[in-house]
């Protein structure tokens, strides 16, 4: 094997147990998270007398709740058939939230691209996402809001509850 072959599969096997660990990492975190071993919190303290706006960090349960509901529930079409799984209070999922949140904030940065953006958004964060909140040993596994719901109609958005108060 030449220098450079060797050099380039020793790159890349430390590149995939860099991969590997960053995921095993993440799947900790998530684990954590699930279990309740970390809770997020989804209010932070704040001060009453700081007049300045929120950081651009900060979560807005309203409009996630609206982006949700108007830009991947009303136009996802899955039959709920078989193992797939989906709750229609999916912001009292802390996972659901947190992918949901990640899911805006990416949609927020490419939604402005032109040409391909959109697809990639779909194929790198909204098919991944769905593909793990639908999962049946996802965050709506052993929810008690979960039900089936058959239609003929060939495209029936996800459904979803109105809220007045998303807390």
């Amino acid at each position: 094997m030449s220098n450079d072959v060797a050099r380039t599969l020793a790159e890349l096997l430390a590149r995939v147990d860099a991969l590997e660990a960053w995921r095993a990492h993440q799947s900790d975190l998530l684990d954590d998270l699930i279990n309740g071993d970390v809770e997020l919190d989804l209010h932070p303290p704040t001060d009453p007398d700081d007049d300045s706006d929120p950081t651009p960090d900060s979560l807005d349960e309203r409009a996630l709740i609206e982006w949700v509901h108007r830009s991947v529930a009303n136009v996802i079409a899955r039959p709920l058939r078989g193992e797939l799984k989906w709750c229609p209070v999916w912001w009292e999922h802390p996972e659901a939230v947190l992918r949901f949140e990640a899911l805006h904030r990416a949609w927020t940065e490419l939604a402005a691209e032109p040409g391909v953006a959109l697809s990639l958004w779909i194929r790198d964060h909204l098919d991944p996402c769905l593909r793990e909140l639908l999962n049946p040993l996802g965050p709506f596994a052993d929810c008690s809001h979960n039900e089936r719901y058959r239609t003929l109609n060939p495209h029936t958005p996800l459904p979803t509850l109105p809220t007045t108060n998303p807390t």
